[in-house]
């Protein structure tokens, strides 16, 4: 009898384990990394810009609180950071942008006359795809560049420009990226 309870009781830890849902890294904000456009950041205006133009060019907030100063909206995770305080007018009293700061490592500019093949574009997946997978498809990076949490691989080539951002761990795997076609 204690033999066939042990054994169901196996075989239920095993299906348990086996349905419940897998943690995934990229997830969780530690691993998220979303650059912040200096470009958007030039178009906020000082007691012009409202709530919603806010949230139409950065998306919505990765915090929303309130100050003695105003309602407050935070972006960015770890690198890029930007507060934004709104007033009493529900225009933008203040704000603070703190860019991530990256320093060129390594380059190599053998492969700048080369196209992107833009079809392996569609097979990254952010935290399944390694930097490895990435030279693999692109060749070497023109520039590498390093933080103290990320590493900004950009690779020029003739048909556009692919920035992609990866962990600074032994596995580099992607955490954004875009691709910019040429004009």
């Amino acid at each position: 009898m204690n033999k066939h309870l042990l054994v169901a009781c196996v075989v239920c830890g095993i299906l348990l384990t086996g349905c419940s849902k897998r943690y995934n890294p990229a997830s969780t904000p530690f691993a998220i990394y979303h650059p912040i456009s200096e470009e958007s950041v030039r178009k906020l205006e000082k007691g012009v810009t409202t709530p919603g133009e806010t949230v139409r060019l950065f998306g919505e907030p990765t915090k929303k609180n309130i100050s003695d100063k105003g309602e407050r909206y935070v972006y960015g995770y770890l690198g890029d950071t930007l507060t934004i305080t709104f007033d009493s007018n529900q225009t933008a009293g203040s704000f603070l942008y703190r860019p991530a700061i990256f320093e060129p490592v390594e380059g190599n500019t053998d492969y700048n006359n080369k196209k992107i093949n833009t079809g392996k574009l569609k097979k990254i997946q952010v935290y399944n795809t390694t930097r490895y997978d990435l030279e693999r498809w692109f060749r070497k990076p023109s520039k590498k560049e390093q933080n103290s949490d990320r590493y900004r691989y950009t690779f020029i080539r003739k048909n556009g420009t692919l920035v992609v951002y990866t962990l600074a761990n032994y596995e580099e795997r992607v955490l954004s990226y875009t691709f910019t076609p040429a004009p």
